[in-house]
């Protein structure tokens, strides 16, 4: 059967990313269809290889962390020093739509694969430049990895318990959300070059992009000088009976926000004395009153599992799931259903069969 047709197909992509933001950004452009070549120092390749990997296959240098975010891609080693790198890169590049990097500020330039030199190569290139602070400024240049932009950006004084203080994301959100952004930002400009032929230099930095993340709270602050503060597993709009709860075997994770959710949980719970109650008469009521009222839900949600007040709750339009680890949301018969999981082999005496992420529908 012939493969469908996807956005990218034709498109090439010469990729010199490493570790986390950079590549992820590349291998949704190769989930689009394009054609990413990705070029690796001959000494030791990728740092990501090692990364995240306490293991026969992170010893390898194909630690599941690189082997999540490097798929449908080529790969190539290249001394990007020697005297004949050069003669290499330019044949690449001339036949290409887009070069992605994410090396501190200026080092493409000193290499001689710079924006300037490269767009000679090839008229009409995107080139797209991934950085912690930008490409200047006095910042240009300064090391960055996900953790410390999670905490200059604020990302961190927001996460966490109120009695726990500030507290890192348990993944490196700040590095998947700027690969994102310079995807759509290469998608974009790719669009532009189709357009009118032009090319495109595309500045990307991890600090702007986990702010972008924040842009409520920013607003927030900037309309009222209301500063955030973490609120735990609560909703940020405050409201009592949108936090995690603990349940029979387990504990879940309710969104009730509106007053007829608030009904729709009373039923789901069968307490209609909960819905006459005065002190739970609206959200203000429910807020003088939260801990008489956490005490009550925790009392009734100890009837059931937590997927069994995952489906009671949903018939009552109540958003609500069970609070997974990893191997349970993996199987979870959502994605069953769609599989967005599948199964390839693997290298032999490394991990036996991989599972592979399912490309985002075109």
């Amino acid at each position: 059967m012939r493969a469908m047709a996807k956005a990218f197909d034709g498109v090439r992509v010469i990729d010199f990313t490493q570790v986390i933001a950079g590549p992820f950004c590349t291998q949704h452009l190769a989930m689009m269809g394009a054609d990413v070549i990705k070029l690796e120092q001959r000494s030791g390749g990728d740092q990501g290889r090692y990364l995240i990997g306490d293991n026969d296959l992170g010893r390898a240098g194909m630690s599941p962390m690189f082997l999540s975010i490097n798929s449908g891609k080529r790969a190539l080693t290249l001394d990007l020093k020697h005297p004949r790198a050069h003669e290499v890169v330019h044949r690449l590049v001339a036949g290409a739509n887009i070069v992605v990097e994410n090396f501190k500020a200026g080092t493409m330039d000193r290499l001689g694969f710079g924006y300037e030199a490269l767009k000679e190569v090839r008229p009409g290139l995107v080139f797209c430049s991934i950085s912690g602070y930008g490409q200047t400024g006095d910042y240009a240049g300064a090391p960055a990895y996900d953790g410390a932009i999670q905490a200059a950006s604020g990302m961190m004084s927001v996460t966490g318990h109120p009695d726990t203080g500030p507290v890192r994301a348990g993944f490196t959100a700040v590095d998947l959300s700027t690969g994102i952004t310079a995807a759509f930002a290469c998608a974009s400009a790719l669009y532009r070059q189709q357009a009118t032929g032009e090319g495109q230099r595309l500045d990307v930095t991890m600090f702007e992009s986990s702010l972008s993340m924040l842009a409520p709270l920013l607003i927030d602050y900037l309309t009222t000088g209301n500063l955030a503060r973490p609120v735990g597993n609560s909703s940020p709009a405050r409201v009592p009976t949108a936090d995690s709860f603990r349940v029979r075997d387990g504990s879940i994770l309710m969104t009730c926000l509106t007053e007829r959710q608030w009904q729709g949980l009373c039923r789901a719970l069968d307490r209609p004395a909960l819905a006459a109650d005065r002190r739970f008469a609206d959200n203000e009521a429910r807020k003088a009153n939260q801990d008489a009222l956490r005490a009550a839900l925790e009392e009734a949600f100890a009837d059931d599992t937590p997927e069994g007040w995952e489906r009671r709750l949903a018939a009552e339009g109540v958003p609500a799931a069970p609070i997974n680890d990893i191997s349970q949301a993996l199987a979870h018969p959502a994605l069953t259903e769609r599989r967005f999981v599948e199964r390839r082999p693997g290298p032999a005496r490394r991990g036996g069969d991989f599972k592979k992420k399912k490309a985002p529908p075109q």
